[in-house]
């Protein structure tokens, strides 16, 4: 199991961010992408619009580094024995204006802020 070694804040957007398709994503049942990030509470498990437990990744922790992407998957980075499983390949880098851009559009700007404690009343 992998250490989570990254768990302050980012210092800058990263070019790229991983994006999980939750059509391919086996779940919380498998979860090698969590254990392959190295930073803490990136990839989260959420239901989907089926209701199953699918992975997702927290756009606002990403560091692009890509290690959660299925070994011979194009966008993957380099030489590497881990990832999301070939036989789901769930999870592909796009670019992080492009993500933010879509998030935005369909959950509104709230959607990319940093997560804060709730407002107590």
């Amino acid at each position: 199991m992998w250490t989570k070694l990254q768990n302050n804040p980012r210092k800058r957007a990263p070019r790229k961010v991983a994006v999980i398709d939750p059509e391919r994503c086996f779940g919380i049942a498998c979860s090698i992408c969590q254990a392959a990030c190295p930073v803490e509470d990136c990839i989260v498990e959420e239901k989907d619009a089926n209701d199953r437990w699918v992975c997702a990744v927290l756009i606002n922790k990403c560091i692009g580094c890509g290690l959660c992407v299925t070994v011979g998957n194009p966008t993957a980075p380099g030489k590497r024995d881990f990832g999301c499983p070939g036989d789901y390949d769930a999870i592909d880098m796009e670019a992080y204006t492009d993500v933010v851009t879509a998030v935005e559009a369909d959950m509104g700007p709230e959607a990319t802020e940093p997560e804060t404690e709730p407002a107590s009343a």
